[in-house]
């Protein structure tokens, strides 16, 4: 379980250092503090293919959807690429580093290749907690090759590391996903998941339609035609998107941009409750952001009625000049900031 972390000229982040992580961790703080760019590096620092996860995380950061119809999006990002983006300052001569003392310490490094003939590259050096150290190097030809193909195929998740953006995730992953776990416990969990908001809610099933495109049925109490999910709101489908994912992330790291996105206030505090037990049980590590005060104050409610409320962490993220720095709040430090109307935004 990552304790700490260590980030050196990624995005915004100059050099930033915070420990003190826990089971739970809720990241709070203003626009443009930093909260989605830690979520992408600790995404990027505890995946086994560090390229594969900075393609996903240039992906979410400029919202091209997989899937899409619509290949506009994804044609104009790949013209106007600048991997300079991922760099604090746009400064491609500074070293990345992402790193934690007990998992492992991963630098990027950026050539421009010219002094032996060859496109522009990137060098990813990674060694873990056991001192193993792999490299990864690529052209930037070939890592917008790649966003090609994760954007065509399928946004695949990457060794038990799962990231959950404010938007939808597409069906047919989250059909990946339930494949996974049909027909074992783990479905139970997301069923009574799902029962939060739709208390009538007795099977779901995911179908293959003859357009090659997934659709998921939802089986109601004393209805007796099966109901599209798509019809049942956002919030519904928000669970869903988070417990599938969760259940799927056993002994891993799940980071949630904008948890409560699409969810009623008055569900919040079950929400968390739900990601603090699963969490707990199935040794999942959370990082979610919010800039909700409704969010923050469920998320205290959740974890003052849990048996370990000692597992839960918020983080308010600063940004102060050129630096980001941050406050850590739990247990009855936690119930004071929320008491004293902690700033979220």
């Amino acid at each position: 379980m990552l304790r700490d972390i260590t980030i050196e000229n990624y995005r915004l982040y100059k050099h930033f250092h915070m420990e003190g992580m826990n089971r739970i961790n809720l990241l709070i703080g203003a626009n443009n503090s930093g909260k989605s760019s830690l979520l992408e590096a600790i995404y990027i620092l505890v995946n086994y293919e560090p390229l594969i996860a900075i393609s996903n995380t240039l992906d979410m950061r400029f919202f091209i959807r997989p899937h899409s119809k619509n290949n506009v999006s994804l044609s104009a990002f790949i013209e106007n690429f600048d991997i300079s983006d991922i760099f604090h300052d746009y400064d491609r001569n500074k070293q990345i580093l992402i790193n934690s003392k007990l998992i492992s310490s991963l630098n990027i490094d950026y050539n421009t290749g010219k002094s032996i003939s060859r496109d522009p590259y990137i060098i990813i050096n990674k060694r873990d907690k056991n001192g193993q150290e792999t490299t990864g190097v690529t052209t930037i030809p070939e890592l917008l090759e790649s966003l090609k193909k994760y954007s065509k195929n399928s946004n695949k998740a990457l060794a038990r590391n799962y990231f959950v953006t404010p938007y939808r995730l597409d069906q047919e992953i989250i059909s990946e996903l339930w494949g996974q776990i049909v027909l074992t416990t783990k479905e139970d969990m997301i069923l009574s998941a799902m029962r939060i908001l739709e208390p009538n809610l007795e099977r779901m099933a995911f179908l293959n339609l003859m357009s090659l495109e997934f659709s998921v049925k939802l089986k109601l109490k004393d209805n007796p035609m099966p109901v599209p999910l798509g019809s049942m709101g956002d919030g519904i489908y928000r669970i869903l998107a988070l417990i599938i994912t969760l259940v799927n992330c056993e002994n891993g790291v799940l980071l949630i941009d904008e948890i409560d996105a699409g969810l009623h206030y008055s569900a919040l505090t079950k929400m968390w409750k739900l990601v603090i037990e699963t969490a707990r049980q199935l040794n999942v590590q959370v990082f979610a952001t919010t800039h909700s005060w409704d969010a923050l104050a469920a998320f205290h409610k959740a974890m003052a009625e849990t048996e370990t409320p000692e597992l839960g962490t918020v983080f308010r993220l600063e940004r102060k000049h050129d630096q980001i720095q941050y406050v850590s709040y739990t247990g009855e430090e936690l119930a004071v900031a929320v008491e004293h109307d902690i700033e979220v935004r």
